[in-house]
């Protein structure tokens, strides 16, 4: 018989969710955890802007010169490439300097968690990225993030992971990004509720996955990470265009894709580029669906049904 298993653990600046669903023991379930905390582990400790001795750090520090990779940089470079090319330039890793100037400079759970400056360095272009055989190169002036993607990118890692281990049910949210597949514990498709972007706890809308392929759910918005710096306020979507935070008329965007990266990636471009781009997105096939929230408090709301 079937059980329901779940871990909650603090990661990447937010919490975390493990579930899966299985017939085997909950020695086997713990095992899968462990698992699963280690990859995430494995891969903040190597992608975190906030660890001076990190991966990504290191990376920036040696911006202009030819830096040998690790396979996992190289992949979430060359997927952010790809990927990127469909956003019309509203995702774009080298937003770090800028994020670092309007105020975003420490780790929003742990605030003594403060990364290597360089808000002095420009926004280049993702033109600008040179990967190599075993090498990525950036110029002199600029440096990564990797907020942009990084969840997504580590959801499909642990969605693969569990996909090797014969897990068919699981449900994986990183800070509120979902990838899910198979059935719940009721041998049903999995619900996710999406939250009133101004009024946290009430629900305003319900996604019925698909029972029949692995799905990703992201939302992305400006009511949470914000602030005040220099008597100016902030939040963290960074339009790579004007290198300030976006000016938009909505409050979130939920979508629905394939892939973690995807849903990622293309939550935080609608927030830059509008409604008239997740209905261009959902047109072309990069998404299934879409929730939107505005500022004047009306939605938009396509979660293509007839996709899921």
């Amino acid at each position: 018989m079937s059980k329901r298993y779940q871990k909650e653990i603090t990661c990447l600046g937010s919490v975390a969710f493990l579930t899966i669903v299985s017939d085997n023991t909950q020695r086997h379930a713990e095992n899968i955890f462990l698992d699963l905390n280690s990859t995430i582990e494995r891969f903040e400790n190597s992608f975190s802007r906030f660890k001076k001795n990190s991966e990504l750090s290191l990376f920036n520090s040696n911006s202009g010169n030819k830096s040998k990779v690790s396979p996992e940089f190289k992949a979430i470079l060359m997927e952010s490439k790809k990927i990127a090319s469909d956003t019309d330039g509203a995702f774009n890793l080298f937003i770090l300097p800028s994020l670092q100037r309007v105020g975003y400079s420490s780790s929003w759970i742990d605030k003594s968690l403060v990364s290597p400056d360089f808000s002095d360095r420009n926004i280049a272009t993702m033109d600008d990225l040179t990967i190599g055989s075993d090498w990525a190169l950036i110029p002199k002036d600029s440096a990564l993030d990797l907020g942009g993607i990084g969840k997504g990118f580590l959801l499909d890692i642990l969605s693969e992971n569990l996909d090797k281990k014969q897990i068919d049910s699981y449900w994986l949210s990183l800070g509120g990004d979902i990838i899910c597949n198979g059935l719940d514990i009721n041998n049903e498709p999995w619900r996710i509720s999406v939250q009133d972007a101004s009024v946290p706890g009430l629900i305003v809308e319900s996604i019925k996955c698909s029972a029949n392929r692995k799905q990703s759910i992201a939302t992305s918005g400006i009511t949470k990470r914000k602030g005040i710096h220099n008597n100016s306020q902030w939040h963290h979507i960074i339009n790579p265009t004007t290198g300030l935070p976006a000016m938009t008329e909505l409050l979130s965007a939920t979508v629905i894709a394939n892939t973690g990266a995807i849903s990622d990636v293309m939550a935080k471009s609608i927030i830059i580029k509008g409604p008239k781009f997740a209905i261009q997105l959902k047109k072309i096939g990069l998404i299934a669906g879409f929730i939107l929230q505005k500022v004047d408090k009306t939605f938009m709301v396509d979660i293509g049904k007839e996709n899921l």
